[in-house]
């Protein structure tokens, strides 16, 4: 019984949603997940295929104290479907009965409204747009309404899909039977996901394995129809996703983008080295002072969550690797570092140091300002933007980047110019020694 729909074959949602359907099969649950990819790179549906849709999730790290080193057989999975190749196969499954979730992960960038596209251009469609194309087909069908679990982080990504898709219903002139289903039949959950997994673990065997840390956490904002239809155990179920989402994004995640760039530079290659540095290990530190300074919660509750977080920064056993942090850095910085930015400003008067600092050791990693030889992994657009050699101000001042002209922000501009012209001229690492030792701006 195929009950769940997962767009997306990355290896996030695979050591993760599937670790939470896995322990309900275990337990009972008659239900199957099929995934599809979100976009037409079909390597990683094409090896699942080869292997029966079979896996292992390698589980290593210390949870509570203790160590924790297993690996986990999934068999939950029923089927893989191109999602270019077999899409009359993915409309027919989106119109079954048994049908009762839609779980995606298709980065920050993922959920997004064009208003150029239309159904007949699939696949060459965004994400929201393919969803409101098969739900029409299963309304259209007379089928119930599905429960949406969106993993992307993004602020209020279920009501941001919903969002799109009314806004491609409208545009498509799909009825107002259609968006009366969406708004009343189908329920989009706001979720938050927090587990660090760091890919194929390269111990030989399986060839889509993947290693992650043993500490998983999922918050949803769901009603009685999405709690009923959820099969998970150990869900955080709230009216209010907001505050475990800011003290998530902020602190694990801000951590994460604002020190891989400049670790990376600095000649790093994973973040167990980077924590167990002395000199970014009060780099981290200091930033997450600034970060908990900008976070409404008990000060206890906050200390708890980061010293946890910085355990498992420092799991013995997974190599999370910088440069895939830095996939789509541009986006991740906006939604992960940049309110702190504002909210510190705003509530402290002052520039918060090392995140003025983490903004010049992106612009110098996307400007390829360091010593090191590598490709970004962005939007076509961006990597064009930044290889147009912009100057600081430009950037800064550049809303399709931000949302808004940062250089609005009284000295942001000239402090991030220095401090990229100190990376430049002393290299990253000494410029990482030199802002630790400075006074807050």
């Amino acid at each position: 019984m195929e009950t769940i729909l997962q767009i997306g074959e990355g290896n996030f949602l695979r050591a993760f949603a599937e670790d939470y359907l896995q322990d309900a099969v275990n337990g009972g649950y008659a239900g199957r997940a099929v995934i599809c990819q979100p976009r037409k790179n079909t390597a990683v549906i094409n090896a699942l295929k080869s292997q029966d849709c079979r896996y292992h999730i390698v589980v290593r790290g210390i949870l509570d104290g203790k160590t924790v080193n297993d690996i986990k057989p999934i068999s939950c999975v029923s089927r893989c479907i191109d999602s270019c190749g077999e899409s009359g196969e993915l409309r027919r499954l989106f119109c079954l009965d048994d049908l009762k979730i839609v779980i995606s992960n298709t980065t920050e960038a993922g959920i997004c409204f064009n208003e150029s596209d239309r159904p007949e251009a699939y696949p060459d469609i965004s994400f929201p747009a393919k969803l409101t194309a098969f739900l029409h087909l299963r309304f259209k069908s007379k089928k119930a309404g599905l429960v949406f679990l969106p993993a992307e982080l993004i602020e209020n990504n279920g009501s941001a899909l919903r969002e799109c898709i009314i806004k491609y219903a409208a545009l498509w002139g799909l009825g107002g039977d259609f968006e009366a289903y969406i708004n009343n039949e189908c329920s989009f959950c706001n979720t938050l996901v927090d587990r660090i997994v760091s890919g194929h673990p390269n111990d030989g065997g399986d060839p889509c394995a993947v290693a992650c840390e043993p500490y998983k956490s999922w918050v949803i904002e769901a009603d009685k129809r999405a709690r009923e239809a959820i099969p998970f155990k150990d869900i955080i179920y709230t009216h209010d996703i907001s505050p475990y989402r800011a003290r998530k994004v902020r602190i694990l995640n801000g951590i994460h983008t604002m020190t891989a760039p400049a670790a990376f530079c600095a000649g790093f290659d994973t973040v167990r080295d980077t924590v167990s540095d002395r000199v970014f290990g009060e780099y981290i530190r200091q930033g997450l002072k600034e970060i908990k300074g900008t976070l409404d919660m008990p000060a206890a509750e906050l200390d708890k969550y980061a010293s946890g977080v910085l355990e498992r920064f420092t799991n013995p056993f997974i190599d999370h690797k910088l440069f895939d942090i830095l996939l789509n850095s541009v986006s991740k910085f906006k939604i992960r570092c940049l309110d702190t930015i504002i909210d510190y400003y705003k509530t402290f008067g002052a520039l918060p140091k090392i995140l003025t600092f983490s903004m010049a050791a992106l612009i110098a990693f996307y400007t390829k300002s360091g010593k090191r030889d590598y490709s970004v992994r962005d939007d076509a657009r961006i990597i064009e933007f930044f290889d147009g050699d912009p100057s600081v101000f430009e950037i800064l001042s550049e809303k399709s980047l931000w949302g808004s002209d940062l250089t609005v922000i009284s000295g942001f501009c000239e402090a991030v110019e220095n401090h990229l012209l100190k990376i430049k001229s002393i290299g990253m690492a000494n410029a990482v020694k030199e802002v630790i030792n400075e006074q807050a701006v």
